[in-house]
């Protein structure tokens, strides 16, 4: 009798994409393979189920997407929008059209201001591919 069920998990092929259950095991599966159990992730590592973290199993399945997966949590995170959102700034602000400011302690988050007229600044999230392009991360 099996001790708990397991599943093969797939990365969905999308930006932001989540761990997706595929296949039922019928067996443990062979060394270095991230399943999914009733408790959550696993790697299987020396025969034995050791549990890992959703980033961590993501990670496992998909390492060239992690810094995309991570630039990306931090943006949300941080809560600004995706698309060009207009704000109203405080008098004296020191937004500039076209620049993108740090939005996170860390500076790994960025927001880019498109334009500005009179007290509004039109914002959207930096994109990755922009914040490799800044150098922000890589």
């Amino acid at each position: 009798m099996r001790e708990t069920p397991m599943w093969t998990v797939r990365l969905e092929a999308r930006p932001g994409g989540r761990l997706r259950r595929v296949e039922l095991l019928e067996s443990r599966p062979p060394e270095g393979t991230v399943v999914d159990t009733r408790d959550g992730h696993a790697v299987v590592r020396d025969g034995a189920l050791v549990p890992v973290s959703e980033q961590a199993a993501e990670d496992l399945i998909d390492p060239a997407g992690a810094a995309e997966r991570r630039y990306r949590a931090a943006v949300v995170a941080v809560g600004w929008p995706d698309r060009l959102t207009r704000i109203v700034a405080e008098p004296g602000h020191d937004w500039q059209a076209d620049g993108a400011y740090p939005a996170d302690d860390e500076g790994l988050a960025h927001v880019y201001c498109a334009k500005l007229a009179g007290p509004f600044v039109w914002v959207r999230n930096v994109t990755y591919p922009e914040a490799v392009a800044l150098g922000v991360t890589r």
